[in-house]
């Protein structure tokens, strides 16, 4: 389960390669927007909270009907004129889910593809920041560290990218 991190540089990654001007005043908003997008899955914690249950938890949000759901809000609310943008922001969203699902070894998995399956699924290869609640201060700071070092520098070239073919 990435921290909040590498969701955010992922989000805010696709966001900055799909954007259709990078010399645009909202380009920097726009990927703040993918960061915080990117993130928004996990406000299912408010569901665990409410109903004192984690099976809330890596469900429905984390899924690619919901993302898609969301994708398919952002081009009824901004329109065709917009499209690239409301594609990148949904595909931001999806992020998590696709992201948590690959980077998962511990915890169950998540609900990829709800609401077809209730299945959790979880690639099992690569455990990224398992548990964090398990780990104390110092290892929660190790694991943002590694996955600034992972996430940082791919999100570095995508802006380095854009900002030269832009001029």
């Amino acid at each position: 389960m990435p921290l909040p991190i590498a969701h955010g540089l992922t989000g805010a990654g696709i966001v900055a390669a799909l954007h259709p001007n990078p010399a645009s005043r909202r380009y920097g908003v726009a990927l703040l927007a993918g960061a915080l997008l990117a993130n928004a899955a996990d406000l299912d914690f408010a569901l665990v909270w409410a109903f004192h249950s984690k099976a809330w938890h890596r469900a429905f949000t984390h899924s690619l009907f919901f993302a898609a759901v969301v994708g398919l809000l952002f081009v009824a609310v901004t329109g065709r004129a917009r499209l690239r943008e409301a594609v990148a922001s949904g595909l931001a969203f999806m992020s998590h889910g696709a992201l948590d699902w690959l980077t998962t070894r511990e915890g169950g998995g998540i609900e990829l593809l709800w609401p077809f399956s209730s299945a959790r699924l979880m690639l099992g290869m690569w455990g990224l920041s398992e548990v964090p609640s398990r780990l104390p201060p110092s290892g929660v700071l190790k694991a943002l560290f590694i996955e600034l070092l992972i996430f940082g520098p791919p999100f570095a070239l995508i802006l380095l990218l854009r900002r030269r073919r832009a001029s």
